[in-house]
């Protein structure tokens, strides 16, 4: 950790809080690098079609065999294309998932973080190499499994909680997808699974791999950072030529995706018009639940089960004299394991015997029972308290059922209304013949984002029912029927139509003029600050001392630092890119590092330090189950790696650039 305090306070500046504990990237981008770091992801983790049908990110891609690559697709597996599309959809709807939780994220911005579109392409080849090799060689899934895994996806359940047909019915329309396709892919996952399984359980690290490994994680590492911060003082002002020119050259940093203009109309038990229910209704909800409104009478009871009759009488003789809490106490009773809680007398009688409840009922509160044999010895209770509810006339409880009735009416007019319009729809019915019919009222929204901002409307807040619809929205368009959408809870909705799409454009220099010029200075200053850097890193190099070189170009002081693999291991995705750096570095020897903002840190590792061995006993348990998972992953990825040999896989490099240039934005100028 760093000694001094003017790296720490340097290093919050330009990360946003302290040196070790600082956020280098936003966790959800994290997760998608790491997410798409292995092209095994999905082949281990998340088997394609039901992670996907959960999420919305759509379906495994397809299309005509043939052996070479079609323009159209990005590779070739075995005979099969992977169509542009197909990887299109994948990267469109991670990236929506990615930017709900951080508003304002780019496209361009997305994919630098994950590593580029390569990673992705890689991945889903990866799980088409594995299922295509398990179809070839017989392994299948039967229908009676595959069906059984379809029903068992949560977003297809209803209100009951079971399997409805209607409700995945109304899934595969919002993510315009067929049974047939679901099946498919459901088909592949299950044959997947049945190699990738196998292949991960039992995997495990050798005890001779534990400790040299354990060993490295707890050796210090000790150095010097020193950072070069990209300043922006004495920068001069861009002129309105510069301006233009590099709006122009990054057109793509300066425009807006894609935008909806949603129609929608809520559907709820507060939006139906229904009778109030009528003195009949409620005298008969009343009869129907008699038993809730008769008086009833509950006992909070403990019991104490001895195992012969001479024990039993002995105890009771010490309740008599002492009373029951201090003789149960005194024979190591604790009041907890002894307590049945509130009971009726039914309850009591299913669980001990009716004659035990028979002898509780008949007893005056704080009143016990003499030993009662039973199937499990001889037992003793006690009446710890006595709860009595009396009976409530129709008049005491009409307000009551009244408003459940409403509640009900309500729930069951909107659910029909959802049926109503659901069929509609199906028979070729408009939004507008669906509201106009239904006398709905209808919201229109501005042009949206995918993460329901407004960009041109900034009063503009979406609310949790917007939020809600553009997951469905952002892969709709104005030809599209509409849908009925989720939007809360106790049986609300929405009809939603896509009115307009806006499509993608930059924005008026005049708007981002101010921003333009903030990136052209901050350019310059991190212009600037790698040339300092490169000037000091070779002073370094060449044998002048660090602190000598900082002090020369009359920067900040270099601060040592002194961390291990623990280290960074217990602060995960918070540690600085320089701290990262030590690691891949040898005693004596400097490196250049970015700070991701225009600043550059000097890096040097001075020494290797032997950790404490007192600790390798603790550190070598820690890691076995770590070691043990990346083991069984290796295990699957080798299998992948030798599928290869007889699954031939084509890429097709002109089609993967062309569609990474469209995804960031960028002219394509390819073959001009």
């Amino acid at each position: 950790m760093p000694s001094g305090a003017t790296l720490e306070a340097r290093a919050w500046h330009l990360y946003g809080g302290p040196f070790l504990l600082t956020v280098a990237d936003p966790s959800m981008l994290a997760f998608f690098r790491r997410f798409f770091s292995s092209w095994m992801s999905i082949a281990i983790l998340a088997f394609v079609m039901i992670a996907f049908i959960i999420t919305g990110v759509g379906t495994p891609g397809g299309g005509l065999t043939g052996g070479g690559v079609r323009d159209d697709a990005v590779a070739n597996v075995g005979g099969t294309p992977v169509s542009v599309a197909t990887i299109t959809t994948r990267v469109q709807s991670a990236f929506r998932n990615a930017s709900e939780q951080q508003p304002g994220l780019t496209m361009p911005a997305f994919l630098s973080e994950v590593g580029g579109l390569t990673p992705i392409v890689d991945q889903y080849i990866g799980a088409q190499v594995l299922s295509t090799w398990a179809i070839r060689h017989g392994i299948t899934a039967s229908e009676r499994l595959i069906g059984g895994e379809i029903a068992s996806v949560p977003a297809f359940h209803g209100p009951t909680g079971q399997f409805d047909e209607r409700q995945m019915t109304a899934v595969l329309d919002q993510q315009r997808m067929t049974y047939a396709t679901l099946h498919d892919g459901v088909r592949e996952d299950l044959i997947r699974r049945q190699i990738v399984v196998p292949l991960t359980t039992g995997a495990r690290a050798p005890d001779g791999l534990l400790t040299p490994y354990a060993k490295l994680l707890l050796d210090k590492r000790e150095g010097a950072i020193g950072i070069i911060p990209a300043s922006t003082a004495d920068i001069a002002a861009p002129t309105d030529a510069e301006i233009a020119s590099w709006y122009k050259a990054n057109i793509a940093r300066y425009s807006l995706p894609d935008r909806r203009v949603l129609h929608y109309a809520l559907i709820g038990p507060d939006t139906v018009k229904i009778t109030p229910p009528t003195d009949a209704e409620i005298a008969a909800a009343y009869k129907a639940d008699a038993a809730k409104y008769a008086g009833s009478e509950t006992r909070a009871v403990s019991q104490v089960v001895l195992p012969d009759e001479a024990a039993a009488k002995a105890l009771a003789a010490k309740i008599a004299a002492s009373g029951f809490a201090k003789a149960t106490a005194d024979a190591g009773f604790a009041a907890s394991d002894i307590s049945l809680g509130s009971v009726t007398r039914d309850a009591l009688a299913k669980t001990t015997s009716p004659a035990a409840a028979a002898a509780v009922f008949a007893l005056p509160a704080s009143g016990t029972t003499a030993p009662i044999k039973s199937s499990l010895g001889w037992a003793i209770l006690h009446v710890d308290g006595i709860k009595s509810t009396p009976a409530r006339s129709l008049e005491q409880v009409r307000a009551e059922i009244a408003d459940a009735l409403t509640k009900k009416k309500a729930g069951d007019a909107a659910a029909t209304e959802v049926e109503t319009i659901q069929d509609a729809i199906s028979d070729g019915a408009s939004f507008n013949d669906v509201v106009t019919k239904q006398k709905l009222q209808v919201i229109t929204t501005p042009p949206l984002l995918a993460n329901g901002t407004a960009p041109n409307a900034p009063d503009f807040k979406p609310d949790a029912t917007v939020t809600a619809l553009m997951k469905a929205a952002v892969d709709m368009g104005p030809d599209d029927e509409p849908t009925v959408e989720t939007v809360g809870a106790d049986q609300h909705y929405a009809l939603l139509s896509v009115a307009n799409v806006v499509p993608a454009a930059p924005i008026p220099l005049a708007e981002v003029k101010t921003r333009v010029t903030q990136d052209i200075v901050a350019r310059r200053a991190a212009d600037r600050a790698k040339a300092t850097a490169e000037a000091v890193l070779a002073k370094v190099k060449g044998g002048q001392a660090m602190a000598e070189a900082f002090a020369a170009a009359k920067l900040p002081a270099p601060q040592p630092i002194s961390v291990t693999q623990v280290d960074l291991a217990r602060a995960g995705d918070r540690v600085p890119v320089p701290v990262r750096a030590l690691f891949s570095l040898t005693p004596g020897k400097t490196a250049l590092v970015g700070a991701g903002n225009g600043s550059w840190f000097v890096v040097k590792l001075d020494r290797i330090t032997p950790g404490d061995a007192a600790a390798l006993p603790a550190i070598v348990a820690a890691t076995k189950s770590e070691l043990t998972r990346n083991i069984g992953e290796e295990y699957a990825q080798q299998f992948v790696n030798a599928a290869r040999a007889d699954i031939k896989v084509t890429r097709n490099p002109a089609a993967i650039a062309k569609l990474d240039r469209q995804l960031r934005g960028v002219a394509d100028t390819a073959g001009q």
